[in-house]
């Protein structure tokens, strides 16, 4: 019941046509539609010269005429589903228009929208010349207007998805501004939030003047303020989510913080030692930082991200309740008290050990560092990336979970009772042989590797290889080097 014709040399359709399932003629040298036509599914007449449609046009799902050059609408068009004009010739739309679904416009010619306007779901207008919304429109989903020449919002708006009103000529936000999803404010001219704004999301605010905000603000997921020119926050801010604070006032602005917030970023920043005021719940994002201390006794429930930064030791009784990336700092030594329940990353360190006693169940990425073995009682893990490393031997009975990548590494022979679970990744390596018994739900790299036959009971979906160089296996007459055997 479906047609295709994409990229097909079809000129015309026949008159009175009905489709009962969707018709696709995108990228065709079709220029005019026939008469009468109806489609049942969507229609999609994206990249084509269509300029016209017919007046008796009926589509009962989405119509795509992106990339078209369609300049106008007919007034009674019946469309079931979305609309996607976008990069097309459009210029205008009916008074009445009603559409089921998604309205996308950007990039297009529209400078004016319908006044009684009515989207079922989502509405992109960016980088359009519309200089204004309706004052009775209504829209059900989200609201794109990245880029476009508007100024002003309507008093009162509600929008029960995302807001986005970055790079555009709005230099202040109605009273009573309402946003379910997510607002971007970013790149904008505005110096002050309303007192009564309510956001449900992430409330974006990057590179923009915003220099005070609302007493009493809270945000239920990230408030971003990176390279704005607020001197003070306020102190019963609430942020339920991430508070990026990417500014070179930031000892200023932490100084006297009482708010709360469940994870911090203060990547990219000149901070050198944090506050012991902070009460973070989740993250600590500290990247490319000129910290030189932890506090003593640190806790984080969440993630701690060190990564680059100029740090050189961490604190003997740190607890780390998730992931600790401490990747291309200046760490030499891991503190014997160090406690992390995620995955330890010491990517491109100078660490050469790992404790005995250290616990790393969730995941130990050892990357282009110096570590020569493995913790004794080291057996089971989630993750181990040991690529470019000197370690040259695996525990017995290692159980990998998900990933054990030894790419490059020095690693000669794997262990005879080996578990892996989904990717065992040996490109680059001199091991000869595979342990029996190895069953992955994905698959295994053997790619420059010395390994000549495979088990006979070794089970996976994918393997990749050098063609011709493993004996047992069956190859295609005409099987080429991008195919996966």
């Amino acid at each position: 019941d479906n047609l295709c014709f994409y990229q097909n040399p079809l000129k015309s359709l026949p008159d009175n046509l009905i489709i009962k399932g969707n018709l696709d003629i995108s990228e065709t040298r079709i220029r005019n539609l026939p008469d009468n036509l109806i489609v049942y599914g969507d229609l999609n007449l994206s990249g084509t010269e269509i300029s016209i449609l017919p007046d008796n046009l009926v589509v009962h799902g989405q119509l795509n005429a992106s990339y078209t050059k369609i300049i106008t609408l007919p007034e009674k068009l019946i469309i079931g589903g979305g609309l996607d004009l976008s990069f097309s010739y459009i210029q205008s739309l009916p008074d009445n228009l009603m559409i089921d679904g998604n309205l996308y416009l950007q990039n297009t010619y529209i400078v004016k929208l319908p006044e009684n306007l009515t989207v079922a779901g989502d509405l992109d207008v960016s980088s359009t010349r519309i200089t204004r919304l309706p004052e009775r429109f209504s829209i059900k989903g989200s609201l794109n207007l990245g880029s476009c020449a508007i100024n002003t919002l309507p008093a009162n708006l509600h929008i029960t998805g995302d807001l986005n009103v970055n790079s555009t000529h709005i230099t202040k936000l109605p009273e009573n501004l309402r946003v379910d999803g997510r607002l971007n404010l970013s790149y904008l001219k505005i110096r002050k939030l309303p007192k009564d704004i309510q956001v449900k999301d992430n409330l974006k605010l990057w590179y923009s003047e915003i220099k005070k905000l609302p007493n009493n603000l809270k945000v239920n997921g990230d408030l971003d303020l990176a390279e704005t020119k607020i001197k003070k926050l306020p102190k019963n801010l609430k942020v339920k989510g991430c508070l990026i604070l990417k500014s070179n006032k930031i000892n200023k602005l932490l100084k006297n913080f009482k708010g709360t917030c469940s994870s911090l970023d203060l990547s990219n920043n000149k901070i050198k030692k944090i506050p012991e005021n902070l009460k973070i719940k989740s993250n600590l994002y500290l990247n490319n930082c000129e910290i030189k201390k932890l506090p003593d006794n640190m806790r984080i429930n969440g993630n701690l991200s060190l990564s680059e930064a100029t740090i050189k030791k961490l604190p003997e009784n740190l607890r780390v309740g998730g992931q600790l990336s401490v990747d291309y700092t200046l760490i030499k030594k891991l503190p014997k008290s160090l406690s992390v329940r995620g995955e330890l990353d010491v990517w491109g360190t100078k660490i050469k050990k790992i404790p005995n006693h250290f616990n790393v169940v969730n995941g130990l990425n050892l990357t282009r560092t110096k570590v020569k073995k493995l913790p004794e009682n080291f057996t089971q893990i989630k993750n181990l990336f040991m690529n470019v490393t000197k370690i040259s031997h695996l525990p017995d009975t290692l159980y990998v979970q998900d990933c054990l990548e030894l790419s490059y590494s020095r690693i000669n022979k794997l262990p005879k009772n080996l578990q892996v679970g989904k990717k065992l990744l040996l490109n680059n390596t001199k091991i000869k042989k595979l342990p029996d018994n190895l069953k992955l739900e994905e698959g295994i790299n053997l790619k420059k590797t010395q390994i000549r036959y495979l088990p006979e009971n070794l089970e996976l979906k994918w393997l990749s290889l050098d063609l011709k160089k493993i004996k047992n296996i069956a190859y295609r007459k005409n099987c080429t080097a991008k195919r996966k055997t």
